[in-house]
């Protein structure tokens, strides 16, 4: 069975709140990086929340932004706002954002994330390229730790903990690299692209016996179209090194599931003819792990898999999401949370992974503003499930922080 319905309360929490004007007549498809950036209200206005992680120790909550100033880490909390951790101190023009992921260290109690970029190839070689970078809260130190690889953005990371091991996704050229923190070095392990499509997870993560999962492209040179399983999924391990699956995540049109769906699977693909992915070729959106035998994984299509460690066996969970993007996805007290939509029409959903109900949650408003999240790019749970969720790509304002109590 499934349930639909509407969560107790959502609020907005407000850092900037910049309007800007002009996206669909003057901007869109027209304008470049330089000329967003030099545009006073978009170069400062123009943010969003694109990681957020929640701290249980000091009751905090952790967001890294998409900030064309170099701005791009705060604190937050309820009752005492934002603050802002003082990334200009060591960004340069280049360092735009911290996308995916915001990583909590439980060995040594520190944050460590990477900076992407959103400049022009004409820029490439005046750009270092993305920093790996580690913050200590209690004293509110930073420390640039490298440029794994010169010139190319990182899109998120993955760590094993137990080796000091941060893993990275490259772009524009997409690459999977390693880096040591022990020795300070970095390998990267594959390319893993290829000439027609972005295949990369929007996250990885790290299994318990210390395997770095992800998606890779396939690459076949002597023929144009692509074939039934385009984006399909990898394994690594730091001591046996690659196992390549020629399979990746369920689609929507799979027909055998765990649970029934939200909504009818028809209604599966809402703005799907505004994204890149207007085929469902089983784009992976989000990844979390249950820190034993699941990992979930959410599609750019809506659908919500589970791959069994063991095994490397994908199940096919539901299609979760009415609309598209699935970005948003973590698990706690064995129950899975996810975000996900676009252009307003955003939703979550709640499933406890020992039952057969997932339940949909619509009507994201918040009634002071009398607005909702234009997108949901990351969610983050605090110790009473309530959620946080990092807004992204607002096209008529600035993107907020929004915190949702289901019931």
């Amino acid at each position: 069975m499934s349930e639909i319905t509407s969560p107790k309360s959502v609020e907005a929490y407000v850092l900037r709140n910049g309007r800007v004007t002009g996206w669909e007549g003057r901007i869109k498809n027209k304008w470049v990086y330089q000329t967003i950036k030099d545009d006073p209200t978009w170069f400062k206005d123009w943010i969003s929340f694109d990681s957020v992680t929640w701290n249980s120790k000091e009751k905090r909550l952790y967001c890294g932004l998409n900030s064309l100033d170099g701005d791009l880490l705060y604190r937050f909390s309820p009752s005492k706002g934002f603050e802002s951790l003082g990334t200009q101190q060591w960004t340069d023009q280049y360092d735009v954002k911290i996308h995916r992921t915001l990583l909590l260290n439980p060995k040594d109690q520190c944050f460590y994330f990477a900076t992407s970029q959103l400049h022009e190839p004409d820029q490439q070689q005046s750009a270092k390229g993305g920093k790996l970078v580690k913050f200590d809260p209690r004293f509110d130190k930073f420390e640039v730790l490298c440029v794994p690889v010169p010139h190319l953005y990182i899109q998120s990371i993955a760590a094993d903990w137990e080796r000091n091991i941060i893993y990275g996704f490259t772009y524009p050229a997409e690459a999977v690299f390693r880096t040591d923190l022990n020795t300070g070095k970095t390998q990267i392990l594959a390319y893993i692209g290829n000439a027609t499509m972005m295949v990369q997870p929007h996250n990885a993560v790290v299994d318990k016996e210390g395997c770095l999962w992800g998606t890779y492209a396939e690459t076949r040179a002597w023929d144009e179209a692509m074939g039934h399983n385009p984006v399909r999924l990898f394994k690594y391990h730091p001591d046996r090194s690659f196992l390549w699956f020629d399979y990746g995540l369920s689609r929507r049109k799979d027909k055998r599931q765990l649970v029934p769906d939200p909504l009818p699977a028809a209604s599966n693909g809402i703005g799907a003819e505004q994204t890149r992915h207007r085929e469902d070729w089983g784009f992976c959106d989000s990844m979390a792990y249950d820190g034993d035998r699941y990992i979930y994984a959410g599609s750019v299509a809506g659908v919500l898999s589970r791959i069994d460690i063991r095994t490397g066996i994908v199940e096919k969970v539901a299609n979760a999401m009415p609309s598209v993007r699935f970005p948003a996805l973590a698990i706690k007290d064995g129950i899975v949370y996810g975000g996900g939509g676009m252009n307003g029409n955003t939703q979550l959903i709640r499933w406890n992974t020992n039952s057969n109900k997932m339940e949909l949650f619509q009507d994201l408003l918040a009634p002071k503003l009398n607005d909702r999240p234009e997108r949901i790019h990351e969610l983050a749970v605090d110790d009473d499930h309530q959620l946080f969720l990092g807004e992204n790509d607002n096209h008529r304002r600035s993107s907020y922080l929004w915190a949702v109590r289901l019931d």
